[in-house]
């Protein structure tokens, strides 16, 4: 554990190291949103706010396929810190939003990484990485994000079973969905994303030891975002965050819930057993 500290250290050298990218935000791209997300919304205009959660489908690093890894990530190294552990997840943000991005505006992002924690966890080591990304447009913040992303090591045929949270009983906004692989194949094309976990059933299998293809965490916080959408029309969200608690997969029957108390929402995501496979919070 020392050495693996030792390198945690080391890892924290990375501290304020940039990456830029910027895209157009096109009313292609937003039809692509609604279109994945089925909302049945028209079609936008130029100079008209866009949805949140599309800033995850905007400005993404376009890795050439000569540096992707073995899992269809970028190789470590790079703007993310070599670790030397091959199972690598989502694990949470928080986003605070000041203003909307326009249809039609060049949307610049600027991420800086930010810190590498160790931990011990059930199953192994596990390092925590802190990512900073801000999305401006004409040198305006629009939006800032903290990513938390978890890398562990890969499953052992002894770990013991995950302890599952239950989630809330009754919800004032509620779905259901059944995510199949043609919507987590369009989302990771639409967010340029080339995880195996999300498309490569026999990757995720043999390799990295699921059931099944991972549903994206950030598709299921869109999917709450678009939740709140549906039931809070016209009014400006200001900040969200969520924390994945539990996988869920391809073929499962998932519950998309939220309820609200003076301007803040709870939301959460039931998995297929009535666990809490994500929770979050919104404020208005």
């Amino acid at each position: 554990m020392n050495d693996l500290n030792a390198k945690i250290e080391s890892l924290n050298q990375w501290k304020g190291h940039e990456e830029r990218v910027e895209e157009i935000l096109t009313p292609l791209k937003v039809e692509g949103y609604h279109a994945v997300l089925d909302t049945g919304e028209p079609s936008v205009n130029e100079g008209e706010p866009a949805p949140p959660g599309i800033h995850w489908m905007l400005a993404r690093s376009n890795t050439p396929h000569s540096q992707l890894g073995h899992d269809g990530h970028g190789r470590r190294g790079g703007f993310i810190p070599p670790i030397n552990l091959p199972r690598r997840m989502w694990a949470g943000s928080d986003i605070e939003l000041i203003r909307p991005l326009v249809v039609g505006e060049k949307v610049v992002r600027r991420s800086n990484f930010d810190s590498a924690v160790h931990k011990q966890g059930r199953t192994g080591n596990l390092v925590f990485v802190k990512l900073r990304h801000d999305y401006s447009i004409r040198e305006e913040i629009c939006l800032c994000e903290t990513q938390t992303l978890v890398f562990r090591e890969s499953p052992k045929a002894d770990d013991p079973k995950p302890e599952l949270q239950p989630s809330p009983g009754e919800a004032s906004w509620e779905r259901s969905l059944v995510p199949d692989p043609v919507l987590l194949f369009r989302y990771s094309a639409l967010t340029f994303n080339g995880h195996r976990i999300h498309y490569d059933r026999s990757y995720c299998i043999e390799e990295e030891g699921y059931p099944g293809l991972l549903v994206h965490g950030p598709l299921q916080a869109t999917l709450l975002l678009d939740l709140c959408r549906r039931h809070k029309q016209g009014a400006p969200l200001r900040r969200f965050s969520f924390r994945a608690m539990s996988p869920v997969f391809d073929g499962e029957e998932i519950g998309i819930c939220g309820i609200e108390n003076e301007g803040k929402g709870r939301l959460w995501i039931r998995g297929p057993a009535g666990e809490m496979a994500m929770s979050a919070e919104a404020s208005w």
